[in-house]
């Protein structure tokens, strides 16, 4: 805790120092990036932190795409944009030539304003006035084209759980986070992060370092350190996060790929530690990669195989410092590009993984051995309005395909199918594919229908997904199946008036207890939401919500209810300074029926919070940036369950019915 606290003031002394009385604009782009992921996800049914996902965002627009070259292809890695969209864009840049500025977006006939305000942040135009200008030295370059990024994080529960109160847990409460970026140009980058979970002993208990490369000649990118590798669709690469099923009907369904980036997430699992480098030659790119890397696992102490491999990154109490880096991965292989013009993109990958321990299998078809081959092909194909994409990969068992079409019916109506089939021996030790148990690349067969629809009236997102699990689960002792739809509409009736509705139906096979025995049984989850916002002025905006779900078992009679009301406000009374607050009143009949909520939060974090029981909820959150180099976010969240003795499990358990966490963070841009 000391460290800790010691790094956090020191880098605040050091920006204090370095500030001036000058006060700038605030910038809008963590703005951008709530209200895109906000479009994107939808509450899930589990407690989850997706921070990666945020953070993903903001390295896009740390790393903007130069409007004046970009293909459609490159433009469809911002999460948001849609083909329709990218199209307009390039139609018009090759018929008026190049853009001299982002505001020209809005001149082009059939885009929609409301996406240009959110992908303006990801976008950038070189200045004909930096090519050809000769440094005057070369430390005068150096300074003018380095960039530095600089986090500093702690969240503390005020509260004192079980896991302190009965010593199980060694280490300190606050949770921890820095973060050092350091970019020369737009071609190299060297970053460090250090992070620390509540419980655990070091400031640095996990840190992650890379030094990177990209456009230096037929260099296309090159990491040193730590990385992320993404292939195709996700089956036999991605990184541990990516957008699921959620109220956008067609952003979730097809994955964009990076090929190699440089890792910079705080999760302690699921990453490549070595190097990796891809080269471009006229219309190939051929990327060669290698790993050695250490990841958590629990080993039977008798037959010395790993009987499972957490990636919580939990390392609290004896139990769970034992598992930490119990198990190495030694992997290499190389990757394969070919592009045709901005019309087709086909690759071939293959990787061979030698894992330290074996996997001793819990059930039949799961994962076994210690060795691991992989070969995959992917497929982009781009035609007019048609958007073809797939990929198939092999793990010397079985092959797993995903494959997707995107149809652009006109501008404004966008429709979207996907077919899935991963066999019940098929398992991908890194991939992160798409599903109805998302990232779960294995026994499940699933049809995905969606379409997007911007009517005079408003935007309506439609998705029906149907899936099946052929044989049994961990959890499931049969084969299961289920369907879901979700309808999303969003109209803005009046200016500065918008108005939310959604419906989503789940039906799905679960076993359950009865009569002594366990049974597949089918449940229902209905849920139904309401959404009004109103912004009052340019300074002041509300929100309100209010949500009620069902959750059904026929087959047993049991059955429960639970609702929720919010209201929020944002509040901008100067450029520079950024209020939230919410309040939350929240009942369910019990955790079966919980509802998540995301809520505003710190920059570069992501979560959402169960509700159940009876309780309220709210929180305060202020961003100041008296500075354009700095900004400061301080955030209080509480919440009270009067008829609660105690919150939590485990040890987590909090005696009492009051949670509270004060969190604050600092961010620095030089």
């Amino acid at each position: 805790m000391k460290n800790s606290c010691h790094i956090f003031f020191f880098t605040a002394g050091i920006i204090l120092f370095t500030t001036n009385h000058l006060i700038a604009q605030t910038d809008s782009s963590y703005l951008t990036t709530e209200e895109i992921l906000e479009d994107i996800l939808q509450e899930p049914v589990g407690e989850v932190d997706e921070s990666d996902l945020y953070e993903q965002l903001e390295l896009l627009m740390l790393n903007p795409i130069n409007l004046n070259t970009a293909s459609v292809d490159e433009l469809l890695k911002i999460p948001i944009m849609e083909i329709s969209a990218a199209q307009l864009i390039v139609e018009h840049r090759n018929k008026y030539g190049y853009f001299f500025s982002l505001n020209e977006l809005n001149t082009i006939e059939n885009l929609d304003k409301s996406v240009v305000q959110k992908i303006t942040p990801f976008l950038y135009i070189e200045k004909e006035t930096e090519v050809g200008i000769e440094p005057t030295g070369t430390f005068d370059s150096l300074i003018d084209g380095t960039n530095i990024f600089l986090r500093s994080r702690i969240i503390n529960s005020l509260q004192t759980n079980e896991g302190f109160t009965k010593n199980k847990y060694i280490g300190t409460k606050p949770k921890t986070y820095s973060r050092l970026l350091v970019k020369y140009s737009d071609h190299f980058q060297a970053g460090y992060l250090a992070d620390k979970d509540a419980g655990e002993i070091d400031f640095n208990e996990f840190s992650s370092f890379h030094v990177a490369a990209n456009d230096l000649g037929f260099i296309d990118k090159a990491v040193l350190l730590d990385y992320l590798l993404e292939f195709g669709q996700g089956l036999t690469f991605w990184s541990p996060y990516a957008y699921s099923k959620g109220a956008d009907a067609i952003v979730p369904v097809k994955r964009t790929d990076r090929n190699i980036r440089p890792y910079t997430s705080s999760t302690e699992n699921n990453f490549f530690r070595g190097a990796a480098s891809a080269f471009r030659f006229k219309n190939f790119i051929i990327t060669g990669f290698y790993s050695n890397n250490d990841f958590d696992a629990n080993i039977d102490t008798v037959t010395g195989k790993i009987t499972s491999a957490p990636i919580d990154g939990l390392h609290r109490t004896t139990n769970e410092i034992l598992k930490r880096d119990a198990a190495n991965e030694k992997l290499f292989g190389g990757r394969l590009d070919y592009f045709y013009r901005n019309l087709l993109k086909l690759g071939v990958i293959h990787y061979q993984s030698q894992v330290s321990n074996e996997f001793q299998p819990s059930m039949a078809y799961d994962i076994s051995g210690d060795k691991f081959n992989y070969t995959a092909a992917s497929y982009n194909l781009l035609l007019d309005r048609f958007n073809f994409s797939g990929e198939f990969s092999y793990n010397t068992i079985s092959v797993a395909s995903i494959n997707m079409m995107e149809l652009l019916i006109s501008n404004n109506f966008t429709f979207a199918t996907s077919f899935r089939n991963y066999p019940r021996n098929f398992y991908s030790i890194h991939g992160y594919a798409f599903g109805e148990r998302n990232g779960a690349t294995q026994n499940e067969v699933g049809l995905y229908t969606g379409f997007k629809w911007r009517s005079p009236v408003g935007l309506l997102n439609f998705y029906y997904d149907q899936f099946k699990m052929p044989f049994a689960t961990y959890f499931n002792p049969t084969s299961t199946q289920g369907d879901e739809y979700l309808v999303d509409f969003l109209s803005k009736p009046i200016q500065k008036f918008e108005v939310r509705g959604r419906y989503k139906y789940e039906n799905k096979e679960i076993t359950e207890g009865m009569d002594n025995s366990k049974n597949v049984v089918k449940r229902l989850r209905q849920v139904f939401r309401g959404e009004l916002i109103y912004s009052i002025s340019n300074k002041i905006r509300l929100r309100g919500r209010f949500e009620y779900n069902t959750f059904r078992i026929s087959q047993t009679g049991y059955q429960e209810t639970g609702y929720l009301l919010f209201q929020d406000i944002r509040y901008s009374p100067t450029a520079n300074l950024n209020i939230y607050g919410r309040i939350i009143f929240f009942r369910t009949d019990s955790f079966d029926s919980a509802i998540y909520e995301y809520e505003n939060n710190l920059t570069g974090v992501l979560t959402n919070v169960p509700l159940y029981y009876e309780g309220i909820r709210w929180y305060l959150l202020i961003r100041f940036r008296p500075h354009k180099i700095f900004t400061v976010s301080a955030k209080y969240a509480e919440t009270f369950k009067p008829q609660e003795k105690s919150l939590g499990s485990g040890d987590n358990t909090i005696q009492g019915n009051l949670d509270n966490t004060f969190s604050l963070q600092i961010d620095v841009n030089l």
